[in-house]
């Protein structure tokens, strides 16, 4: 039969079945792809300061990390942990395997995607935390100031 000669309420029949249809293949694929990069993290580093040292001496490697996991319910961890709690703890994971003593957190940021696709997002809420900061390394005491002064010191004493 030819769309042209359907009555009106059938040809809106069908197309509402399309857009059903759409609308939870739509909901699928976002479900999948949110799996999919749940629970992970994502690191980077810049460890290449051009031979500078922090304010107080020390070697830094700059570390920014972004976790990215599926809460319950807007708050409980369910696929991941993206709370800023788990977030600082995994950078400073992180920042222990450079060698890390110290760090210094420079920024963090918390985006939760309850408003992505309700009533879904409401139980299963995408999460994204971001930490960024410096591991400072062991105190170097070669820096140019001390060097300066170890020499003024030897100075004195002849």
């Amino acid at each position: 039969m030819l769309v042209g000669h359907m009555r009106p309420e059938a040809i809106m029949t069908r197309r509402g079945g399309n857009t059903h249809m759409m609308y939870g293949m739509k909901l699928a694929g976002t479900l999948i792809g949110l799996l999919a990069l749940s629970a992970c993290a994502l690191t980077s580093k810049a460890p290449d300061f051009s031979g500078l040292k922090d304010v107080d001496g020390s070697d830094a490697v700059h570390i920014n990390m972004t976790k990215a996991a599926v809460h319950f319910a807007v708050a409980v961890p369910f696929i991941g942990d993206a709370s800023l709690e788990g977030a600082v703890r995994d950078f400073t994971e992180e920042a222990k395997k450079e060698g890390a003593q110290r760090v210094r957190i420079v920024q963090s940021d918390e985006t939760t995607l309850w408003w992505i696709l309700p009533p879904v997002s409401f139980l299963l809420t995408p999460k994204f935390t971001n930490v960024a900061g410096e591991a400072l390394l062991a105190f170097d005491d070669t820096t140019r100031q001390s060097r300066v002064e170890a020499e003024a010191e030897k100075r004195v004493k002849e």
